[in-house]
């Protein structure tokens, strides 16, 4: 599917995503994030790979408990968004592979017209990569980083569109700038409860 390309490459990738539905998985819904600008009633935030959590939620018309798709991995399950969209995985392995070569990773954040709130990436371990995709202006991803100089904190502007950025979100807070058109965000990083997506 992909050529090798990055730039045609992450308009493939956009046109598979233009495919899904997305909503506002409940890590997105609750905390840090409640507050997130989502321009768009289509727009969301989705976690793609493997969780913990086996409890997904209760029927709401017999109460029964509704559990998640066990993972092959001992002790995890598959995501919602894994579950509903399992073709990803091959997807989001090739892209991976092609463009951020030697990076392992185990968990994707999707996001459609979702604008993160400064934060940190509490659960994550190491390095994420990010691109932004889509026709959009704006939306750069902001990181506020130590000056050596002053105590006033640096803050990074860097363009992600159709460009994999490598950053520490548990290190380093950030956030999204404001934009217009519509923006996806991938973001490929690793955290302590799952295992790798593919």
């Amino acid at each position: 599917m992909f050529v090798g390309s990055l730039k045609e490459d992450c308009e493939t990738l956009r046109n598979e995503l233009d495919k899904i539905k997305f909503y506002r998985g409940t890590e997105r819904r609750t905390g840090q994030f409640k507050n997130a600008k989502c321009n768009d009633r289509d727009g969301g935030s989705m976690l793609f790979g493997t969780t913990w959590k086996g409890f997904l939620k209760r029927d709401k018309e017999t109460g029964e408990k509704i559990y998640r798709t066990k993972a092959e991995e001992k002790g995890l399950y598959l995501t919602k968004c894994r579950d509903l969209y399992p073709e990803l995985a091959i997807l989001l392995k090739e892209f991976a592979d092609l463009h951020i070569k030697d990076f392992q990773w185990t968990q994707v954040q999707l996001n459609k017209n979702f604008q993160s709130p400064p934060h940190y990436d509490g659960a994550n371990i190491g390095e994420s990569y990010i691109v932004g995709l889509g026709d959009y202006t704006g939306g750069r991803l902001y990181l506020e980083q130590p000056s050596m100089f002053t105590d006033t904190p640096l803050i990074r502007k860097e363009n992600i569109k159709n460009k994999p950025f490598k950053f520490n979100g548990s290190k380093h807070k950030h956030w999204t700038e404001d934009y217009t058109g519509t923006r996806y965000s991938v973001v490929f990083f690793n955290n302590n409860h799952s295992s790798r997506s593919d």
